[in-house]
């Protein structure tokens, strides 16, 4: 894991200040080798489609509730969305993780691939942590309203359909199969089913500093 430092910091597309104390978030996504340990001591089903031969790469098709579990038997917890936010920018309210300048080498975006964990150094956030964008999209524990536009993305997608009345949780940072690298990534969101799991969504735990 990974300092991020207590103090300020300027979230959201207008840049408003919050005040967090300090905390460590995992420098990388959470990868198969993490999640096939936790399976074997808790007993928990493997997610579907769960590669045996690539434990560096993030874990996916994990619902909310499975990185919860995770993160509880790790002894962490699953990163609230200024936390995460925090983390993926710094203090200063950078547009990327690496600074202000859009630079499509530095994360795993629009190239239709999955990649293990601790690639793309260059991209890494003010505190070290490693493809806050790209990669995989990533559960932050923060429930959300789902706009109209959500709604009839799943129409088709779950059955049965999902309502506004569930619980739907943001996911943040993008993946390698989004169409390109959004100036808005480290602070836009986008909202899933509490029941939703996919091959391009992932997440990461944070702990507290005792």
């Amino acid at each position: 894991m990974v300092l991020v430092a207590a103090g300020p910091f300027l979230f959201g597309g207008k840049k408003e200040q919050a005040q967090l104390p300090a905390f460590y978030i995992d420098r990388t996504e959470v990868t198969n080798d993490a999640y096939s340990r936790f399976s074997s001591a808790t007993h928990r089903q493997l997610p579907r489609g769960f590669p045996g031969d690539k434990p560096g790469y993030p874990v996916v098709n994990v619902t909310i509730e499975d990185a919860k579990a995770f993160a509880a038997w790790a002894g962490k917890r699953v990163p609230k969305a200024l936390e995460w936010e925090k983390a993926a920018r710094g203090s200063n309210g950078r547009l990327y993780p690496w600074g202000d300048a859009a630079d499509k080498t530095r994360a795993n975006v629009g190239t239709g691939e999955l990649r293990p964990a601790d690639e793309f150094v260059g991209g890494a956030g003010p505190s070290g942590a490693l493809q806050m964008i790209g990669n995989v999209w990533e559960f932050v524990d923060e429930t959300v309203t789902p706009s109209d536009n959500a709604l009839a993305y799943f129409q088709d997608r779950l059955k049965p359909a999902p309502t506004a009345a569930e619980t739907w949780y943001q996911i943040r940072g993008e993946a390698f199969n989004s169409d390109k690298l959004e100036e808005g990534a480290v602070w836009d969101s986008g909202a899933v089913p509490a029941r939703w799991h996919e091959a391009n969504l992932g997440f990461r735990c944070v702990r507290d500093v005792k």
